[in-house]
């Protein structure tokens, strides 16, 4: 993910930067006090019990409010990086951010969920485009429901979102995908009515790249929708040599 300038510029990265940034404030200590002693008498007298007391006095306090403004840049900084990671309207992970977090992850073998609301343009066509937001809103409401803490969700791509399950094997991920073909009831205001997802399994071995899973998600996703509606299917693994 490509950060703006703003991002990049709002706190330290690493305890480097962290160091970097305590040393140019130390020396903009030292400069502020000796310059208020060079200039309250126009001359550095170099009496250094008084030159370390002036320091402590004058310095120590700038050096505090500058440590706390750092502080708050830094939160700022992650706040910021979270918000541009994060889906606005469902609250899930955006694409790269669930690509960055599930590639951090991907090592520890589990399961990859590829879920696509069925027939979601017929609602649209139906209703409005509106009904459609609130269809991906009510899945990730369920969603929030039924992983775990430990498990990563992202709206990876239009109306398709992707799971990944670390640590779960192929059996467990296969019942949690059953778990969320049941239908969702969708209401707002008088307007009331029910969605499934269809939903493509693959498990992750701990070696193959996150883009040949999700490719595979998408396409056992795919059958299972020209299947469905509230369909599973597990994506076929490549047969050993």
């Amino acid at each position: 993910m490509v950060q703006s300038p703003i991002v990049s510029l709002l706190g330290p990265r690493n305890r480097l930067g962290w160091v970097l940034r305590y040393l140019v404030l130390a020396c903009m200590v030292v400069g502020t006090v000796f310059a208020h002693d060079v200039m309250s008498d126009n001359y550095f007298d170099g009496y250094w019990p008084d030159y370390l007391g002036n320091m402590a006095m004058l310095g120590l306090p700038v050096y505090a409010i500058s440590t706390g403004i750092m502080s708050d840049m830094g939160r700022l900084r992650k706040q910021l990086i979270i918000a541009a990671e994060t889906d606005a309207m469902t609250g899930l992970l955006q694409r790269q951010g669930f690509i960055k977090a599930v590639n951090r992850r991907l090592s520890q073998a589990g399961v990859i969920l590829m879920l696509d609301i069925d027939r979601l343009g017929d609602v649209n066509t139906k209703y409005d485009y509106h009904a459609g937001d609130l269809c991906l809103m009510a899945l990730a409401i369920r969603l929030r429901e039924v992983m775990r803490v430990t498990d990563f969700v992202g709206r990876v791509d239009g109306p398709k979102i992707a799971v990944f399950l670390p640590g779960t094997p192929l059996e467990d991920g296969s019942q949690v995908a059953e778990r969320l073909t049941e239908a969702l009831q969708v209401t707002a205001g008088k307007l009331h009515f029910e969605v499934t997802v269809s939903i493509g399994v693959v498990r992750a071995d701990g070696e193959t790249p996150l883009s040949v899973l999700l490719k595979d998600a998408e396409m056992a996703m795919q059958f299972a929708k020209a299947r469905g509606p509230a369909e599973v299917v597990l994506a076929e693994e490549p047969e050993a040599a």
